[in-house]
């Protein structure tokens, strides 16, 4: 068990020189009751650090932000953070997936985004520890660092939709370059595929799995050789499923059609939404 105010204290000194190598300077703090914040500000625009009940949430906005309205905010990512019940080597750990994803994100960008180009994602610390769970933009995101050339094909899905059509995505972009690896099957290509693959199976949600096992690996359609080339790579968790899927897409043409003409774009009906934090925090509260 670590105390609170030095395990806030450890995770900003862990993640401040982060922050200067990418722009964003120490930060300052900004005056909450109900959470420890502080905003790091820089040429690309403000990232904001919340500190809440049981979570670290990424909060990024572009430059001007108005620091007064939650809702100017986009939620970046979020992290898992309990000191009543960490450890040395839990705290160690969340500093370095923080410092991970800070690099990866904002090291050599220019600048933050727009809301509606923002992509949101979910860390490593809070799919192992069961915060949260891998969704679909997680997964393009985490292989789009294989394959860079599709990194601008995902900002424009969800700038062109104001969220992320993954069955799009994948099956017009990013299911080519994974089945030309597998055809290839370099040994290191492959066993870096399907480590994102089975990460992301393992601690997603029921839809990314289903993108996984049926979207993604189902158009091998039980190609003997490219599904040679498969199996060693597979989990124990995945080869049940995927191995099916592709059975089945092989045997049925409605299943196939319908794979291969994702469904039509249908906007979400606009709800009044609350302010950023506020939002947060009830998703907490409905968590206990």
């Amino acid at each position: 068990m670590l105390e609170r105010t030095n395990a806030i204290e450890t995770v900003l000194k862990g993640v401040v020189p982060v922050m200067e190598q990418c722009g964003f300077g120490q930060g300052k703090d900004v005056a909450r009751e109900n959470a420890v914040v502080r905003d790091f500000e820089g040429e690309k625009g403000v990232l904001r650090l919340v500190f809440s009940t049981d979570r670290i949430h990424l909060l990024s906005g572009e430059t001007g932000v108005d620091r007064t309205d939650d809702a100017a905010f986009n939620l970046d990512s979020t992290f898992l953070f309990e000191p009543e019940t960490f450890d040395e080597r839990d705290l160690k750990s969340l500093v370095n997936e923080m410092t991970e994803y800070l690099s990866e994100t904002y090291a050599e960008k220019k600048a933050i985004v727009s809301k509606k180009k923002n992509i949101q994602t979910v860390s490593r610390t809070a799919a192992k520890m069961g915060a949260m769970a891998y969704d679909p933009v997680t997964l393009a995101n985490k292989l789009c660092a294989m394959y860079p050339g599709l990194k601008d094909e995902l900002k424009e899905n969800i700038a062109t939709y104001d969220e992320f059509l993954c069955e799009d995505f994948f099956v017009n972009h990013m299911n080519a370059e994974i089945l030309r690896d597998i055809r290839e099957n370099n040994p290191q290509r492959m066993k870096k595929l399907f480590g994102i693959l089975g990460e992301i199976y393992e601690d997603g949600t029921n839809e990314v799995q289903s993108l996984i096992a049926v979207t993604i690996l189902g158009q091998i359609q039980d190609d003997p050789v490219l599904t040679q080339n498969m199996l060693p790579y597979l989990t124990d968790t995945m080869a049940e499923p995927v191995l099916a899927a592709s059975e089945r897409l092989k045997k049925s043409r409605s299943s196939r059609m319908r794979l291969e003409n994702p469904p039509k774009y249908k906007p979400k009906k606009q709800k009044k939404r609350k302010g950023l934090m506020s939002s947060l925090m009830d998703a907490q509260n409905q968590q206990r």
